[in-house]
């Protein structure tokens, strides 16, 4: 299994860095967990056919999670002529809003029927699916207020924390690695307990954002884009 930081920043791509997005290579194939506005770019530069994804899982809707996703319909849509089926799943609105968005940036395109299969799941906190050949569970996240819901999600045994002041319980139970957001680390007290308890776990957290010097420690790798660890 290959994990990859596609995108490691915040909303304001910082240290000039590009949106949150992972990519992950296993034995079934591949899919990504969120894809902000420079996923399609990142996925270019590893000379990764975006063709390959069978599935792309979103956290939450704010932008700098889910701004790449015209880029990778348009990509499949007129470049690669995509016929594979492709798989998307969020919290609920997802499917609305992925089309917003689409529509949003090509409104012709958007009028007619994709030239392959795509299929929206949404999935509330404590729900799970088989998606894609790989159990997807949602937890909450605490990120966005009410009716809006945002998710901590665990895909097979990676857990990843979407933006979240404190990681929900059970996420890591198990987990051979953590996919964290870790802006703003040292101003949240919420986001350092978490961290205190991660330090108490047998797990390797793989942490992104702008992780401080607190969490450069054994076990941890502070990612930059394009970064990896393979498992």
């Amino acid at each position: 299994m290959r994990v990859t930081a596609l995108g490691s920043a915040d909303a304001f791509f910082s240290a000039g860095r590009g949106h949150t997005c992972w990519l992950i290579e296993d034995d079934k194939g591949a899919y990504a967990v969120d894809f902000g506005a420079t996923g399609l770019m990142a996925l270019k530069r590893l000379r990764f056919d975006p063709d390959r994804l069978q599935a792309v899982h979103f956290t939450h809707l704010h932008g700098d999670h889910i701004g790449g996703w015209p880029f990778l319909l348009v990509d499949a849509v007129h470049r690669s002529h995509r016929t594979a089926p492709l798989i998307a799943s969020g919290p609920p609105g997802t499917r609305d809003r992925l089309h917003a968005l689409w529509a949003a940036c090509y409104r012709r395109a958007a009028e007619k029927p994709l030239p392959f299969p795509l299929t929206v799941h949404e999935l509330r906190p404590g729900e799970s699916a088989a998606l894609a050949g790989r159990e997807v569970r949602a937890l909450a996240a605490q990120h966005m207020t009410p009716p809006d819901i945002a998710l901590s999600l665990r895909i097979g045994d990676i857990a990843f924390t979407g933006d979240t002041g404190a990681i929900p319980d059970g996420l890591c139970d198990g987990a051979r690695l953590l996919c964290a957001e870790c802006t703003y680390l040292s101003q949240d007290s919420d986001r350092h307990l978490a961290w205190e308890r991660l330090r108490k776990m047998k797990l390797p957290p793989l942490m992104l954002g702008h992780a401080g010097s607190e969490v450069r420690e054994a076990g941890v790798k502070v990612c930059d884009d394009l970064d990896f660890l393979e498992l």
